[in-house]
């Protein structure tokens, strides 16, 4: 809680004073705007304060604040949060409102999204008060959440009016510095739009708030995100429906948010009443469930500013006449000419345009051209653009349809076509020829050879069944060379399918007789014609464009339709023309949300547009005789007035004049009521001038101006007066004059005099010049009158040189004296108007001394002080009372002398300021002697202000400048009123506030405009500006100011003035701009000042001088360079008393000051320089004790740098501090920031760093608040470490430029620095991207590298989104759904760009699926390299058409070429990393090669060696001499010493293998024994390699490894090998036990049985021998079955050597069959044999065989363990091929999975639960040496195939 004064409102101002009972609580900070409430404790009363929040940001608001404070009396209380008045808290601005509880909508925004109910109710009370808000005529200009205040739940009131225009300002050219809140602007704010900031904008804004306030967040956007890209939100990116965010949102309110969002202004809703409607149906027709049926949007919506033009001739009837011709031309193969003519605006460009879009649908070449009346007439222009046109469309084909019109074309054209690439560039891209050059063209072979060109290059693109239409608007503008040709090509051949359309104006309305011959000759050659002549609108026709327009029923606007009709004539364009302005006007106008009116008798009133009013004139014949006699007087009298006073002049009743008149009013040629008539149309007033002869019109004239005279003479109207000179004028006769020309000369002057007061100079001097034809018939006296009034009036209007020949012409003639005095004054003012104040002055006084007053041109100060002593005395001590009773100066001569004395005391102020004083003071003394007059006030005012300069009598000054203004109001002064208010700003400054001398001398500059005193006006703003700079004004305003001010100088052409503004804005901008360069005053110039004879034009040199020394030691002084500024004070010193004193030596004794004392310090300062301080200082502080206000804190800076320099560091500190508080106090800003920066000084040269640090962030911020951008930067450059960034986010409102080029120029630097500095070439890619999409505007882009000079392929696309670009770098090749190919194409072969915009703007590529479809515009751009072209920048947008301009297309030019070159930097560079990568790569795996080397030769036992054949050296590596056991440190062996190691077993084969190599060169490679000198013997495997130098090789690489281990371990595991396929036999022989065991029982039971039966045959008697004997037979047989079973199991389960040899792999089968038999009947499986094969002989080893068998068999009979039917094994063979067997183990068990069949042959991998998983393994291996393959696959039946092939022995037949 804090206090601050109680309020009470002012007397002089209006705005609030303070005193001390409130307290104050803060509600708020929005957007730097701090809001508070105040509460006085005594009463109770509140209110509540905005003001800004911040320093930083003070300026800004509080510009903002004072423009909503302007436009207070434009809100209203029931939608506005209205101010009530203003204040200043805290020396900042602030605006009062009524207190109310802070609560806006931006505070909700943060909550869970409401129901549609709620949303609706929120949706209609915002719209509503936006509605409210347009109504009176305003645009807000930042519509956001925080702008609505939420008073209570069914009212909103709008506030934040900041950047609030009128409605009609709003439609002005665009400032160039604006504001906004970047999430809730609109493209229009971006000024990237041509549109203007208008109500639409608001709509935008609002849809934005909407979006946000139903689905939660905002459409698109980051809140982090800059300005930049904010911009391209709303350019480009497209938000998504509400109804695909929020699924209960309807479609229908959904479409309502979208059509809002619509980047185009033209296609949202045009009014909130429009919103307002279809939002009010949404909540009537939304059903409880969410439903809402859908309808139409904007039924009620409407234009306000009138018709489109669109709208007018949209689908023009008439274009089915040209369809009809095109189909005619398309069936018959021959040319037609379709010829529109009418008169201007009558619709034929509409017809053109509706018969076009239907054309680009058919199959035709199309080409539009049209005739511009202010292009160069160049010879063929428009025959050649529009076959530029047609080559360029061609040029978008696809490369094999390019090419058959190529050759079409080559061949039609044939030795022409060099000489039509002449005229058409993009027909030799077409073609690939070179023009032929054009010589000779005017001779009449040279013509026949075009003409034949042209009628051949017709011929190529008018094909059967595509016809070539050629549309031409306004032809009637076209060269001759175009016609010429035309001419030929329709009367040379028939057979040409050519559709030629042409426009023109009518024959009334054709620009020349040429032009018609042109015509009629081209009519002439065509045989087939159809005429068009376009159709006026009818009154129907209006009347449904109006009822459509106001969306009311056609019957409600036909009166309406028929007034419109009735002026126009139905010609479209004036139609449009005279609603606009009608609607302007008011005259139709808006009176309820959906109901419009307009005023019948005012539109009646109308002129009539040209077209119709020739058609009236021709009727004028028509009429009675008196009436048309009436209609020539009424032209005589004025094209309109009043009837009374007409029928005066003429002597007629108004009742008989109304009569007479009927006829003409009835037939349109006038408007008449019973009080006036006008004439509807020039022409009719310029043919009823006609109908009377030239003397009844004298006579008229004479009558009327002696009428007029006498009424002129009795009303104090103007009118009557001017007219009476108008008539004077009018007449021819002299003769007629000259009884009245005294009275008239009397008129004359008169009406100059009224002419003057009002300002009008121009209509002054066209009455002096009516006055020349009295030259002859009046006085000198008179004529000389008249000349001083045309030299006055040429000087007010700004004809200086007439002016002064004037003069000198009255100078030199007799006259009057008082006349020559005028006109000496006028001289004189015209010399220093001129830049000659020193000729201005010699004039005055040498003119003064006619009338024997005698001056001394340079006095002294002596003679200056005795001149005051001597006035003082004879004004006495009361001077209001000598002054006020003086009478007004009766003698006309004593008036002029002392009107020319003010003028010399003038001049004399730049010359010489003691000679000033001195006319000044006898100018008084006159005064008081003959009595007051202008000149008396005036020096009165002067007086008042050199009493001050001269002798510091500020206080007796000012009391003389206010005794002045009341005496010249007094006595009504009116031509000495700005020059007596003039001083009273200049000697205020010493006396009162700064704002007060301001505005003082902007009342001086509207009264001298007022009266007409440029010159007093032009000083007047040259105060305004100093006393600008001096109250510290934000330096932004000070140069618009300066602008303003120089406009009105330049007119005055006031030089003097000019070169002073000019040197000041050069200051402002050198303060405000910060440079490239470092801040320096050199870098500030002042002009150069010319110096000339007397009579020559030269500036006030001292005056400018002084200026010049100051502004540059100013300058110099802010840079830090003081002793220049020292140098030019010094120079501006010595010119102190010579020019006239202002608030200037504030700045100069200011700045000399601390220019002399900053550098310094205590141990460096002397005596002398003290005292030259204390000079500057005793000055201020002596206007400090008449201002405080405004000098103390000047004052309390030099003394705080006085202490300084004296030591006193504490003295100085508090001295600093004092000049804050009161700098800051009153708005000072330059002298707080320099305050704040010597303080800093001090504070470290004290230690105090943090105090130092503080003082200068305080520094940084004031001279941001006056704008000084140089000094900002010159401490933010000195002090990196105390910059701030400012804290606004996107929901703030901010200003910024609007310059939409003004802005891409300032950020080329950036762009172009950032793509210079990037060689990363994603990175690149990336940045490049984003840039294009940024600064172009565009929704998609696409970078195309050009691949071998042709090739088009995308390298990146970015594609903007509600979140922001996306980038994505690709590699494709462009397709038909990428981009318009067509425009790819013409852009890669011609190299040049191309920019489309609106759909409906016809282009060579109109017809382009792409574009069609789209409807998108595009911008293709080549980028090129050292002029070869590399690529293309494709870019793309569909929500806003127009949006590609050129300034775009130059700036993605200027990109693209950086790009080109930053891109193939960053290839290369990528290509050498990649290389550099590459190379350490590979050096990396060479260095791991090596270590790996040695390791691996460790670790593989294996040594290198190499051999040099010559030297029989061979260098070895360590491992080498391991292996071959040598000493570590033998790194060398000989061949031959080598082979001593070799075994002697091996010696001879290695000897011969080395041998056979060496001489063969070739390789060599061997496994042998050595014996190491230890005795030891190990295996060897050696290889050696030659190298390349055969036939002589000389040197070997190779090497040696120990293979010991490894033919060891070779016959291990071949023993193991061998053991675990026994076992594995074994194993699977013991799962076979109880089959093999009955095999082995049957013989030996049959043996035992045997040997019983034949012991019993012996044993019978007789002995039975024969049996006995076949029982012992069956014994030995039994026995030797049971000794085969036996070795086959030997065999499976022995440890025995393989052996190879033939078998029959049936009986081996069979045999397994036998020992598996027993254990198939056990398991109940059927065996099936089916042994196809005729060639079982294999070469095998039988046991391995028989181990596969057995192993298929048993896994068999395995797998169908789980099947509960029939089970069946079936073995078969069978014989693909002659030379193979192919063997099946089937069964239908449970088969095999596709993964089991690829893991089935993997070792130790089963099936089974136990088992070792190797059965397969081996019997796959066994196959695999057997020459064969083994494979496992399912049965389509169910069960499994294990099969295997074996190669078998061909049959032995012997």
């Amino acid at each position: 809680m804090s206090s601050m004064l109680l309020l009470y409102q002012a007397a002089d101002i209006d705005g609030y004073l303070v005193s001390d009972e409130m307290t104050l609580s803060p509600l708020a900070v929005e957007g730097n705007v701090e809001w508070v409430l105040c509460r006085d404790n005594a009463t109770g009363e509140a209110f509540t304060l905005a003001m800004p929040a911040c320093d930083e940001a003070g300026y800004q608001i509080t510009r903002r604040l004072k423009n909503e404070y302007a436009l207070r009396d434009a809100l209203s209380e029931q939608w506005a949060l209205k101010p009530l008045g203003y204040t200043q808290y805290q020396g900042r601005y602030a605006l009062m409102y009524p207190a109310f509880s802070w609560r806006t909508l931006s505070d909700t925004l943060c909550l869970p999204t409401g129901s549609l109910v709620d949303f609706l109710r929120q949706a209609i009370l915002l719209t509503s008060a936006l509605s409210q808000m347009h109504q009176s005529g305003l645009v807000h200009g930042d519509i956001k959440p925080a702008h609505f205040f939420i008073i209570d739940d069914e009212r909103y009131l709008l506030g934040g009016f900041g950047l609030t225009t009128a409605a009609a300002q709003a439609q002005q050219p665009p400032l160039p510095i604006t504001g906004g809140t970047l999430a809730y602007m609109s493209p229009e704010h971006t000024s990237r739009t041509a549109d203007p900031v208008s109500s639409l904008s608001d709509l935008y804004s609002l849809g934005i708030v909407l979006y946000e306030l139903l689905t939660g967040r905002l459409p698109y956007g980051n809140l982090d995100g800059g300005q930049a890209e904010w911009v391209h939100h709303h350019i480009a990116s497209e938000p998504l429906p509400p109804h695909r965010l929020r699924h209960d949102v309807p479609v229908v309110l959904s479409a309502i948010i979208m059509r809002l969002l619509a980047k185009s202004p033209e296609t949202r809703y045009q009014t909130a009443e429009g919103l307002l409607a279809d939002l009010y149906r949404c909540q009537s027709n939304l059903m409880p469930d969410g439903l809402l049926t859908s309808f139409s949007l904007g039924q009620q919506d409407t234009q306000r500013n009138g018709l489109t033009s669109d709208a007018l001739c949209s689908e023009h009837p008439q274009a089915a006449d040209i369809l009809s011709a095109y189909n005619e031309v398309y069936s018959s193969g021959k040319h037609a000419l379709v010829v529109i003519a009418g008169p201007p605006g009558s619709g034929k460009s509409s017809l053109m345009a509706s018969s076009l879009k239907i054309l680009q649908h058919k199959q035709t070449l199309l080409t539009v051209v049209k005739a511009d009346q202010h292009s160069p007439v160049l010879p063929y222009a428009v025959f050649t653009a529009a076959f530029r046109t047609l080559a360029l469309h061609l040029l978008g084909f696809p490369a094999a349809e390019m090419q058959r019109w190529k050759m079409h074309i080559l061949r039609q054209m044939g030795e022409y076509a060099g000489l039509a690439v002449s005229i058409i560039p993009e027909l030799g891209v077409l073609l690939g020829q070179k023009a032929t050059s054009l010589t000779e063209l005017h001779s009449l072979d040279a013509r026949d050879k075009f003409n034949c060109m042209a009628c051949n290059l017709v011929k190529a693109f008018a094909t059967p069944g595509r016809p070539l239409v050629m549309l031409i608007d306004d032809v009637h503008w076209a060269d001759q060379a175009t016609f010429q040709v035309l001419q030929n090509l329709l009367s040379l051949s028939d057979d040409i399918p050519l559709l030629l359309v042409l426009s023109h104006r009518d024959e009334n309305s054709l620009p020349c007789p040429t032009a018609c011959g042109n015509l009629a000759r081209l009519r002439a050659s065509a045989s087939r014609i159809t005429d068009i002549t376009p159709e006026p609108l009818s009154v129907k026709t209006i009347a449904r464009l109006l009822a459509g327009q106001f969306h009311i029923k056609t019957s409600d606007t036909t009166e309406l339709a028929a007034l419109l009709h009735e002026k126009t004539g139905g010609n479209p364009q004036f139609t449009h023309e005279l609603f606009r302005q009608a609607v302007k006007d008011g005259l139709i106008g808006w009176q309820k949300p959906t109901k419009w009116s307009w005023d019948r008798p005012a539109i009646m009133a109308f002129h009539y547009s040209d077209n119709v009013a020739s058609g009236i004139v021709a009727r004028l014949e028509s009429l009675p005789a008196p009436t048309r006699q009436l209609l020539g007087q009424l032209a005589c009298i004025g094209g309109a007035g009043d009837t009374m006073l007409a029928a005066h002049i003429l002597g007629l009743p108004v009742t008989e004049l109304v009569a007479r008149l009927t006829p003409a009013a009835t037939a349109r040629f006038i408007s008449l009521t019973d009080t006036k008539y006008a004439f509807m149309h020039t022409s009719v007033l310029d043919a009823a001038t006609g109908l009377l002869p030239v003397a009844e019109k004298d006579a008229l004239h004479h009558f009327a101006a002696c009428t007029l005279a006498d009424m002129a003479g009795n009303t104090i109207s103007s009118e009557p007066l001017f007219r009476a000179v108008h008539h004077i004028g009018a007449i021819n006769n002299i003769a007629l004059l000259s009884p009245d020309a005294e009275p008239f000369a009397a008129l004359i002057h008169k009406a100059v005099k009224r002419a003057k007061i009002t300002g009008d100079y121009a209509s002054a001097l066209r009455f002096l010049h009516t006055a020349h034809q009295l030259n002859e018939l009046i006085g000198p006296d008179t004529r000389a009158a008249f000349m001083l009034e045309e030299a006055e009036c040429e000087f007010l209007n700004g004809n200086l040189s007439a002016a002064r020949d004037l003069c000198s012409t009255l100078l030199s003639a007799p006259g009057d004296l008082a006349d020559k005095a005028v006109a000496a004054c006028l001289m004189a003012e015209i010399h220093m108007r001129q830049s000659d104040s020193q000729l201005a002055l010699e004039t005055a006084i040498s003119w003064l001394a006619v009338f024997g007053i005698q001056l001394n041109r340079h006095p002294d100060k002596a003679e200056c002080d005795a001149a005051r002593l001597v006035l003082k005395a004879d004004v006495g001590k009361n001077p209001y009372t000598r002054f006020r009773n003086l009478t007004k100066v009766t003698c006309r001569e004593t008036e002029a002398v002392m009107n020319l004395m003010a003028s010399a005391s003038t001049y004399a102020a730049f010359i010489s300021p003691r000679l000033q004083f001195m006319i000044l003071c006898k100018l008084l003394h006159l005064t008081m002697a003959r009595g007051i007059s202008g000149a008396s006030t005036f020096a009165l005012s002067w007086y008042g202000v050199l009493c001050g300069d001269h002798y510091d009598e500020y206080s007796r000054g000012f009391a003389s400048t206010l005794l002045a203004r009341q005496l010249v109001y007094k006595h009504d002064f009116a031509s000495f009123k700005a020059r007596t208010l003039l001083p009273l700003d200049q000697v205020s400054i010493w006396t009162m506030p700064v704002t007060y001398a301001i505005d003082q001398a902007k009342a001086t500059f509207d009264v001298a405009v007022e009266t007409g005193d440029r010159t007093s006006a032009c000083l007047a703003l040259r105060h305004i500006v100093m006393n600008y700079l001096t109250r510290g004004d934000h330096l932004d305003g000070v140069q618009t100011s300066i602008e303003r001010a120089l406009s009105y100088v330049r007119k005055a052409q006031y030089r003097d003035v000019e070169v002073i503004l000019l040197m000041q804005r050069d200051y402002v901008q050198f303060l405000r701009l910060p440079g490239t360069e470092a801040f320096s005053g050199h870098h500030f110039t002042p002009p150069v000042l010319r110096v000339a004879a007397s009579g020559g034009a030269v500036e006030p040199i001292f005056l400018m001088q002084f200026w010049a020394g100051l502004y540059k030691g100013k300058a110099h002084f802010f840079a830090g360079e003081y002793a220049c500024a020292s140098r030019w004070l010094a120079q501006a010193d010595a010119l102190i008393e010579l020019i006239p004193g202002h608030i200037h030596m504030l700045d100069f004794h200011l700045y000399s000051a601390l220019a002399l004392s900053v550098p310094l310090s205590p141990e460096t300062v002397t005596d002398e320089a003290l005292a030259t301080f204390q000079r500057h200082l005793d000055k201020i502080t002596t206007w400090c004790a008449e201002n405080t206000k405004t000098f103390s804190d000047k004052a309390a800076l030099l003394q705080a740098e006085r202490l300084r320099l004296k030591g006193d560091a504490i003295g100085a500190a508090e001295k600093y501090e004092t000049a804050l508080a009161l700098a800051r106090d009153g708005q000072f800003h330059p002298i707080q920031a320099l305050a704040c920066e010597l303080a800093a000084r001090l504070a470290t040269t004290t230690g105090m760093r943090f105090a130092a640090e503080a003082y200068i962030k305080g520094a940084i911020n004031a001279w941001e608040r006056w704008g000084a951008g140089a000094k900002v930067r010159q401490l933010e450059s000195r002090y990196p470490q105390l910059t701030t960034q400012g804290s606004q986010t996107a929901l703030d409102t901010r200003a910024f430029e609007q310059n939409a080029v003004l802005s891409d120029v300032q950020g080329m630097a950036n762009a172009i620095r950032a793509l210079t500095e990037e060689i990363n070439l994603n990175r690149l890619i990336n940045t490049l991207m984003m840039m294009l999409v940024e600064r172009a505007g565009a929704q998609h882009c696409l970078l195309i590298r050009l691949i071998d000079g042709n090739i088009p392929e995308i390298q990146a696309r970015a594609t903007t989104t509600a979140d922001g670009i996306k980038v994505s770098i690709v590699k494709e090749t462009p397709l038909a759904t990428d981009l318009p190919l067509s425009v790819l194409a013409a852009v890669i072969r011609t190299g040049q760009e191309i920019r489309t915009g609106k759909p409906e703007a016809f282009s060579p590529f109109s017809q382009d699926h792409y574009l069609v479809a789209s409807g998108a515009a595009v911008m293709c751009v080549p980028m090129f390299k050292q002029g070869q072209m590399v690529g293309v920048l494709y870019l793309e947008n569909r929500l806003l058409p127009d949006v590609f301009t050129a300034e775009h297309s130059r700036i993605v030019s200027m990109l693209g070429a950086q790009a080109a070159v930053s891109l193939e930097t960053a290839r290369l560079y990528a290509e050498l990393v990649d290389e550099n990568i590459q190379r350490r790569k590979v050096e990396k795996q060479l260095r791991a090669s090596q270590k790996s080397l040695m390791l691996g030769e460790k670790i593989s036992h294996t040594g290198t060696w190499h051999w040099h054949l010559e030297q029989d050296i061979m260098l070895l590596s360590e491992e080498y001499t391991r292996i071959v056991g040598l000493p570590a440190h033998q790194g060398s062996l000989s061949m031959a010493d080598f082979m001593t190691r070799v075994h002697p077993d091996d010696f001879g084969v290695i000897n011969d293998l080395v041998t056979r190599s060496v001489r063969n060169g070739q390789p060599m490679q061997a496994e042998f024994r050595i014996i190491r000198t230890d005795g030891v013997c190990r295996y060897i495997k050696g290889i050696g390699e030659p190298v390349e130098n055969w036939p002589e090789v000389k040197e070997y690489f190779g090497t040696i490894s120990d293979i010991t281990a490894q033919r060891n371990s070779e016959d291990a595991v071949r023993i193991a090998q061998a053991d675990l396929a026994r076992v594995a036999r074994a194993t699977t022989v013991g799962q076979l036990t109880a089959s093999i065991a009955h095999e082995i029982n049957q013989p030996l039971m049959s043996i035992v049985a045997n040997a019983g039966a034949a012991l019993r045959w012996l044993k019978r008697d007789p002995q039975h021998l024969e049996n006995a004997c076949k029982s012992i037979t069956d014994v030995i047989s039994e026995g030797n079955r049971a000794g085969e079973i036996i070795r086959g199991l030997q065999a499976l389960t022995r440890n025995q050597e393989a052996e190879f040899a033939q078998a029959r792999l049936h009986g081996l089968a069979r045999n397994i069959h036998s020992l598996s038999r027993l254990e198939m009947e056990r398991r109940a499986i059927s065996l099936e044999l089916d042994f196809q094969a005729a060639n079982d002989r294999i070469f095998c080893v039988s046991v391995q065989i028989q181990q596969v068998l057995l192993n298929l068999v048993i896994n068999a009979m395995d797998a169908m363990a789980d099947n509960d039917g029939v089970r069946t094994l079936r073995l078969s063979s069978s014989q693909p091929d002659a030379g193979t067997i192919q063997f099946d183990v089937v069964d239908n068990g449970s088969g095999l999975t596709d993964a089991l069949i690829v893991r089935i042959f993997d070792s130790f991998f089963t099936t089974k639960a136990e088992g070792m998983g190797m059965g397969l393994t081996i019997s796959a291996e066994i196959i695999k040496r057997h020459g064969g393959k083994l494979r496992a696959a399912n049965r389509d039946s169910g069960g499994s195939i294990f099969s295997f092939t074996l190669p078998v022995q061909p049959e032995d037949n012997t």
